[in-house]
This record gives structure tokens, sequence and C-alpha cells, in this order.
């Protein structure tokens, strides 16, 4: 690989950590509101805000502070720093575990499957058994750093990315949902970065992740991620803007579901064209979740947009709030993968 796709390809790397934690930040003030509640308290939400004093989430994080979903998202990172870019659920287990015990705002934000399963872990049920109940979109929030590993190392391919996704979402969303859900999540970083132009051949790769998926982990009945995918795609194809966000969230849903805010994150990203600071402000307005769908779109944005898609005083920010390096954070998955 030459000197200039290097580059190119680090600039992608880097937007789509970029993109995790902007998404992050940008959806934290309003999380789990409804748009109405959101709009009463926050008005539009057209830039980063501190968390507000009325959300019992929110209430104490800074004007761009990250959340869990990033937060799990660079763990995810260490992970595969420590295993050659590959996935190792147990050393991302110990590395969570050893989070919620240190951190100050793990209790607030930590999401009720990974709760419980940690919770287990801790009382000695093997990781096998215990995310047998995690329906919710833990998995789908810290996958991409998975993608991102696959479509660094060649053009991705289902089996080897459903296998990778699989593994990590075991312990904690172990079902078949879940694990469809953080599929297409990954798929779509993983094209992405690969270099795919074509806005509507990710959402394809995205459908068929998610189906392919399916076949992993606990079989659980519940409506199809990748039928709400399309259906979250019809709306954004053939609706006007502000209509299509009330019918994503009305219709696809926008809760912690994996079968709910995956098909509405995929959704945003479609409607926003991969344009990170649009899909931000679609995501922190639309309701629910605000901050995961949030993190996850602008995560695949940024992923297909670039760093240089992102205002440079916003990346500072975010930085300087995480204490975060965006560069770094590009150079060590890098070098797990060893590209």
């Amino acid at each position: 690989m030459q000197g200039k796709e290097i580059q190119e390809l680090k600039n992608h790397i880097k937007g789509a950590f970029i993109g995790i934690a902007y998404g992050d930040a940008f959806g934290m003030p309003g999380e789990m509101w409804t748009p109405e509640i959101i709009h009463q308290k926050l008005g539009t939400v057209n830039e980063f805000r501190c968390g507000h004093r009325d959300n019992s989430i929110s209430a104490k994080l800074k004007r761009g502070e990250v959340t869990d979903d990033t937060i799990n998202s660079l763990l995810v990172l260490e992970m595969l720093c420590a295993n050659h870019g590959k996935v190792d659920a147990a050393i991302f287990i110990e590395k969570l575990d050893e989070w919620i015990r240190t951190s100050n705002k793990s209790a607030a934000v930590v999401g009720p499957s990974t709760a419980k399963a940690i919770e287990l872990i801790r009382s000695g049920v093997p990781m096998e058994e215990t995310g047998k109940n995690g329906t919710t979109n833990g998995g789908a929030m810290k996958i991409l750093p998975v993608g991102l590993a696959c479509g660094l190392r060649a053009k991705p391919e289902l089996r080897e990315l459903a296998e990778e996704v699989a593994k990590l979402c075991m312990p904690t969303h172990g079902t078949s949902s879940a694990i469809s859900a953080a599929c297409a999540i990954a798929a779509g970083g993983a094209l992405a970065v690969y270099g795919e132009k074509n806005i509507n051949s990710i959402i394809e790769f995205m459908q068929e992740a998610a189906v392919y998926g399916e076949r992993y982990g606990y079989t659980w009945g519940g409506p199809s991620v990748a039928g709400r995918m399309k259906m979250g795609k019809y709306f954004a194809d053939h609706y006007p803007e502000t209509e299509a966000l009330s019918a994503i969230y009305t219709y696809v849903g926008t809760g912690i579901s994996s079968t709910e805010s995956i098909p509405a994150a995929a959704a945003l990203f479609y409607l926003a064209k991969g344009n990170p600071g649009k899909c931000a402000r679609y995501a922190a307005n639309i309701g629910g979740d605000t901050d995961t769908i949030g993190a996850m779109a602008c995560g695949i944005c940024g992923a297909y947009s670039g760093a240089d898609a992102f205002d440079p005083e916003e990346v500072m920010l975010l930085e300087n709030v995480n204490d975060i390096s965006f560069g770094e954070l590009t150079e060590k998955i890098m070098n797990a993968v060893r590209v």
C-alpha cells in the first residue's frame, strides 16, 4: 500500500473514532427523552451541550463529554490491541469490569443487559451463558472497532465479520437479535473504511449482515433488524426530512432495544448521506436513545466521510474534555491489524 493510500485510510479510521465520540456527546443531553421534551427543555440541539439537570442520565456530564458508548468502544480497541486485531471476549470483559468498578460515571450509564451479565460473570456463571437474555443495543454500540479491523484487513466478508461480532457479543448480548444488530453496525463501518463510496451499497451490506447475524447466539423472537432497516430507508427515500425523522421515531423506534436503535441509526446515516454533522443533529433531536444512536450512526458517517468532515475546533473540544487523542487511536488499531 502506497503512502498516499495509507494516509487516506488513516483519515477514514480517524473519522470513525471521531464520529463515535461526536455523535455520543452530541446526543448525550437529551438521552431517553421524547422529541417533545427535548424541544421543550433544550430547544433544537445544534451544538454540543452539557447534560441537562432534569435528565437523570446526563445531568452531571460536561459539554462534549462522552458516555459508555464511546468508553466501551475504546475498551474494544484496547482488546484488539492486546490480541493482534482479533476479538477475545475474556480480555474485553476484564477491561469492562475494571471500568465499571472504578468509574464514577458507570452507575448512571451502563445498560441493563451489560449490568446483569457482569453480575452473573462475577458470580461464576460461564460467559457463554451470561448474555442469553441480552437484547438491548449494548452489543452494537461498541462494535465499530471490530468492523474497522475487518475493513482494514481486506474487503469485508460476512462470515468472518459475523464470527468476530458474535464472539464479542456473547457474554453480554448473546441473543440472535442483538448479534444481528451488531453485525449491521460493524458491516457499515467495515465497508465504509474499506472505501465504498455508494451509500446504497453500504446500507444493503448492513442489511445482509443483519440477516446473516441472526444465525448466531440464543434465538430470540421479535422484529427483524434488517426489516426495520428497510422501513427506515423507505421513509428516508420517500418522505421530506422532518416527516422522515418523525416516522423513524414512531415506526422504526429509537429505544434501547437492538431491533429499534440500530435500524434507526442506519436510517440516519442514510438520510444524512454520510455527513456526520447533519447525522449528529438528527440523532440528538430525534428522541429515545439519542447518544447511542448518534455514536453508531456518526461512527459510520466518520468512516465514510473521513476526519476532514469534522470541525477541527469541535474535535479539539472532544479530545480535551475526554482526554483522548483520535490520532493515537488511529495508530493503535492500524498497528494492531498491522496495516
